[in-house]
């Protein structure tokens, strides 16, 4: 991944793998991946927030320019607070706010120059950080569902 597209590509697998969740059975969607893990419901859930998040706080700042307004989360209680999010939700539904809220990411990353994915904003992250923190997060939570799918078969 070295060009602006291909981050943004590899940024962007995420709503494939999200929209392929659909073919879960309910018991699959809700019921945890492993013993004391999360479903991948609560997983959806959690990025979906978080992207909600960064989008506000970091992302759209970043673009806009203007200083990002991230603050010191409790990170356990916000991941509780996705959960329960989650709970509210059907899953059509939550997967569409999870597939709306990475394309917004994409598409304010998308009119962000490449030449300025590398500037730190107010010495906290650039665009290239938050890409490659976020992707390899993604790829975490991708490979977990991925595990959990094959022991289903």
């Amino acid at each position: 991944m070295n060009t602006k597209q291909e981050k943004l590509e590899a940024f962007a697998e995420l709503i494939g793998f999200t929209e392929s969740l659909e073919s879960l059975t309910e018991s699959q969607w809700t019921g945890p991946i492993a013993e004391g893990k999360w479903s991948p419901r609560d997983i959806i859930s959690h990025i979906m927030l978080w992207d909600r998040y960064f989008l506000e706080h970091a992302v759209l700042p970043m673009a806009e320019h203007r200083p990002l307004t991230l603050k010191d989360l409790d990170f356990n209680a916000f991941n509780r607070d996705a959960s329960a999010y989650g709970l509210t939700q059907s899953r059509q539904d939550l997967i569409q706010q999870a597939v709306e809220a990475r394309s917004r990411l994409l598409e304010v990353m998308q009119d962000i120059p490449e030449s300025e994915f590398g500037y730190k904003h107010g010495d906290i992250m650039s665009v290239d950080e938050y890409l490659i923190d976020f992707y390899e997060h993604d790829r975490h939570h991708m490979g977990q569902i991925d595990t959990y799918r094959a022991a289903l078969a």
